[in-house]
């Protein structure tokens, strides 16, 4: 095989996303060619975001030197790091870098190194009765379109269980007469989901722009971000007074919670697995799953009731040696 074909080789590997192997390669440039095999769009930058802090302090390093010590010590350190929110990540988010970091050196470096346990639910999540009053604290926030836009967010992502990413993409023009709308979730997933008449109203208070979309900034013509939508969220939790709903090993109370109060609440009401199932968008019925509480609340309660209506125990009859007046009695109802 000459070169020319070994060079046509490569190029279609690098096409398909195979990193090829190369001692002399360092991280960044391992890096560099990676990033010309990915699609931009937001899955790139959040895939970037998580192959930055690795990339950024092994620049100059030869791919060839690493080894599994050279991860630990660095997930010693990003344990220490702050992040743009004032904390260090969880340990999750360091399980995501680990795969992303070895997706992009391919199997060998850190091949040996493995995530560590972490919680896989959250276990905060709110009542039907804490959402009217977080719906309530919108009055909080400075402008009236602030709190019109908060209150029809909350009481869409509430009603629907839309990520905020889905209900920040929500349009007026895929809107049905029936208050139906398609969405597009992750995986390229489209499903139907549909408005109560809450979540209607709340939008009906909005203000219509040459923006399609529902969710508008009326100064800039644009989308919220979500950061904007997070930093409301934090305000109204805070005007509610709604800090206590955040459980033990939670960091913090997100708008995330309302698609997993959505879930709890559904599922409370009786409405079937499989509804919820496919109004959350997930494709196997065990990630549902840990969006529904009902299960060991029900069991917390039987448990308190047998607890609570507890009998004494029976004594247990004390044995004699049967008489013969006993006896003849017994033999005498036997053939009665």
């Amino acid at each position: 095989m000459g070169d020319a074909q070994l060079e046509l080789l490569r190029r279609a590997l690098l096409a398909s996303g195979v990193t090829l192997p190369d001692s002399s390669a360092t991280v960044g440039r391992l890096f560099m060619t990676y990033k010309t095999t990915r699609p931009r769009g937001r899955a790139w930058q959040l895939e970037r975001n998580l192959l930055r802090p690795f990339v950024v302090a092994h620049w100059r390093r030869p791919a060839s030197s690493l080894g599994p010590g050279d991860w630990v010590r660095h997930r010693a350190h990003r344990r220490k790091a702050k992040t743009r929110l004032g904390r260090a990540p969880c340990e999750l988010t360091l399980n995501m870098e680990l795969k992303a970091t070895k997706r992009m050196l391919g199997k060998g470096p850190l091949a040996d190194c493995r995530p560590v346990k972490t919680r896989t639910r959250r276990e905060s999540w709110f009542t039907a009765d804490q959402i009217a009053a977080l719906l309530d604290a919108s009055g909080c926030l400075r402008w009236k379109h602030q709190q019109r836009t908060f209150r029809a967010l909350v009481a869409v992502m509430a009603d629907t269980g839309l990520r905020i990413s889905e209900a920040l993409g929500l349009r007026w023009d895929r809107i049905t007469l029936r208050g139906t709308t398609s969405v597009l979730g992750k995986g390229a997933k489209t499903r139907v989901i549909g408005f109560t008449p809450r979540a209607l109203e709340a939008m009906g208070g909005l203000d219509r722009h040459v923006n399609p979309h529902v969710f508008v900034n009326w100064r800039s013509g644009k989308t919220y971000d979500p950061s904007t939508v997070r930093a409301w969220f934090k305000t109204a939790i805070e005007a509610a007074g709604l800090e206590g709903v955040k459980a033990d090993g939670d960091l913090a109370l997100v708008p995330h919670l309302l698609r997993h109060s959505f879930a709890s609440i559904a599922d409370e009401r009786g409405a079937p697995p499989r509804w919820i199932q496919g109004a959350l968008g997930h494709a196997h019925a065990s990630t549902t799953a840990v969006y529904l509480h009902r299960n060991e609340a029900d069991a917390a309660l039987r448990m308190a009731a047998i607890m609570g209506e507890r009998k004494p125990a029976r004594k247990s009859p004390t044995h004699r040696a049967p008489t013969e007046k006993s006896t003849r009695y017994k033999i005498a109802r036997t053939f009665s």
